[in-house]
């Protein structure tokens, strides 16, 4: 059975900016809220994170025993865009599961409360 590379997971996490910022755009445009500026700025942040993820990937070739520390980073980062996209289907007015948006109405409610102490 062969392993997930960290290239793999890379690769994975590249595909999901692809679809978040597609599907960020799509609800923009919906919204009548589409501007150059913030999406310059998410393509700037995604662009950075590629960059720290590729730092990562070349130092697991110097120091593999990191693997399962940088495996972990960018599953975490799968995991954000992941969140984005459903985000952004609830926007489009996808159906999505209603576990899956009480898990976001919760988190979102959670960060709004830490925010207002």
């Amino acid at each position: 059975m062969e392993q997930i590379t960290l290239e793999n997971l890379f690769l994975v996490f590249f595909g999901a900016i692809t679809i978040d910022f597609i599907t960020g755009v799509l609800v923009s445009a919906k919204n009548g809220r589409l501007k150059s500026r913030t999406c310059s700025n998410g393509m700037f942040r995604s662009i950075g994170e590629c960059i720290v993820l590729g730092i990562f990937i070349g130092i697991s070739t110097i120091m593999p025993n990191f693997n399962m520390i940088f495996s972990t980073f960018i599953c975490g980062f799968i995991f954000k865009e992941g969140l984005s996209i459903i985000e952004n289907l609830i926007g489009l007015d996808v159906w999505i599961p209603d576990s899956l948006k009480k898990m976001l109405e919760v988190g979102i409610n959670k960060l709004e409360n830490m925010e207002g102490k």
